[in-house]
């Protein structure tokens, strides 16, 4: 649906200015899932890269999330054989658009995220994803080629892809002048461990550029297409009101826009229906059923930024649990919460929120009635 594709020229040649700079070959964008980042490398990116003279590559190492290199092997493969057939590197494009959005409407259970029974890569197989990467770069001629990869912190989350790691680390510092790279990831977590731990192999390799937020040229660009397009009326608060209840998701908004398109619901109507959706895909019920009540107290606490080792949120566990308010409880809580992928600590003192709908989804658990 290209008419409801929001455009980021500017960022997407932002990012571009900066490999072109030469002061790093490799550049990570790290924000939540369903935040937009495989759609604008897509869309945005990999359109005005082509402009300038690159050959831009896109592999997700989710396309087999027991074997990340496969979605390496697959992508080189693609963009090799499209060379050869003389074809159009954007029609492949168009067609991991059409693919990535197709996916995205499989709704109705958590997506998997971790491997349940990861590869390690055979040497073969490794041996062939270099000669791969040898061989488009031959092809390419005088033009730089672009690899996009998607979900990159998979590599971080087994030991049996760390051949994976290291062979990728030493296939780009090999051609950092012919092959550049944008990386994305869903978590900070492991994203931190892949680009910041000493013992990682992309050890201070890749520049983190932020990715921020869409804002109200998102939310107005929607309603400007709702009136022009489909003769659909929509006030910017009420809008404004639903984004934010979303975590400032494009996803979860533009199923909020094909509610009030499809079944002509008024925003407040999508609004309630799409977070139902959005607690389905994420699985609250299931997450908080795990979560023990001082866990609940230190992610709120999180959640408002306050801290958590304070005399006033020691108390309140105290007063609401059944464990002590002390500084040990509270970290092992920390771990917990760290452990189920729902904060992340990267620096000391500093915590990022992974699931940020979960704290609606408590607070409004919190207040309802008893027996609802």
């Amino acid at each position: 649906m290209n008419e409801w594709h929001f455009p980021r020229p500017a960022l997407a040649e932002h990012y571009l200015k900066l490999l072109n700079l030469g002061i790093t070959s490799s550049l990570a964008i790290i924000a939540p899932r369903r935040k937009g980042k495989t759609l604008f490398i897509l869309q945005d990116v990999s359109p005005i890269a082509q402009k300038n003279k690159y050959i831009p590559v896109y592999a997700s190492l989710w396309q087999n999330i027991n074997a990340p290199h496969e979605g390496l092997i697959l992508a080189l493969e693609e963009a090799i054989e499209a060379i050869d057939k003389r074809a159009v590197i954007s029609r492949l494009l168009q067609a991991k658009i059409k693919k990535t959005t197709i996916s995205n409407e499989l709704l109705g259970k958590m997506e998997v995220e971790f491997a349940d029974s990861p590869t390690k890569p055979t040497n073969e197989e490794l041996a062939y994803l270099e000669k791969l990467l040898s061989e488009l770069e031959k092809k390419a001629g005088k033009k730089t080629i672009l690899l996009l990869v998607d979900e990159v912190q998979h590599l971080a989350t087994s030991k049996k892809f760390d051949s994976l790691t290291h062979t990728l680390r030493t296939m780009l510092d090999k051609r950092q002048g012919s092959v550049k790279t944008i990386f994305t990831g869903s978590s900070r977590h492991y994203m931190n461990i892949l680009f910041n731990e000493p013992t990682s192999p992309f050890y201070h390799f890749v520049e983190t550029v932020p990715f921020p937020e869409l804002d109200d040229k998102f939310l107005a660009f929607i309603k400007k297409t709702l009136a022009e397009q489909h003769d659909i009326a929509v006030t910017l608060p009420s809008l404004s009101r639903a984004f934010e209840s979303l975590d400032y998701s494009p996803y979860w908004m533009m199923k909020l826009i094909a509610n009030i398109v499809t079944f002509k619901m008024t925003v407040l109507e999508a609004h309630e229906h799409v977070l139902q959706l959005l607690e389905a895909a994420e699985g609250f019920e299931s997450v908080v059923k795990k979560l023990k009540p001082i866990d609940r107290i230190v992610f709120l606490a999180l959640c408002a930024e306050k801290n958590p080792f304070s005399i006033e949120l020691m108390e309140q566990i105290g007063r609401e649990t059944s464990v002590k308010g002390v500084a040990a409880n509270v970290q092992r809580s920390i771990q917990r919460l760290s452990e189920n992928h729902l904060v992340s600590q990267i620096h000391r003192g500093k915590y990022f929120i992974e699931k940020p709908g979960l704290r609606r989804y408590l607070i409004e658990a919190k207040s309802a009635p008893e027996g609802t």
